[in-house]
């Protein structure tokens, strides 16, 4: 998990609690929710970048705005859609 349920955020440039923050997903499987840990999203003020928060990750990983309700770097992609779906390589791995 998380280390002591913090994790830096580059965004940020801090460590943040992440149990503070308003958007959390749940893990999916074949686009079922799962039980497994949770992941969380921070966005910047003008929503041009998403910052994910993956389990057993020590910092956040930027995501940078491609297109309306769309944040990617490539290989994970946030897409808001009934709330936010996060996929790595095409696949849905988180939602919520």
């Amino acid at each position: 998990m998380f280390k002591n349920g913090q994790s830096f955020s580059n965004l940020k440039q801090t460590c943040l609690e992440l149990s503070t923050l308003n958007i959390k997903l749940n893990p999916l499987k074949d686009g079922a929710l799962t039980k497994g840990n949770v992941s969380y999203v921070l966005f910047d003020d003008k929503r041009n970048e998403a910052e994910i928060f993956l389990p057993f990750q020590d910092k956040g990983i930027v995501l940078k705005k491609t297109a309306e309700g769309n944040w990617s770097n490539g290989e994970y992609k946030l897409i808001a859609w009934k709330g936010y779906v996060l996929q790595k390589s095409g696949k849905a791995i988180f939602g919520g």
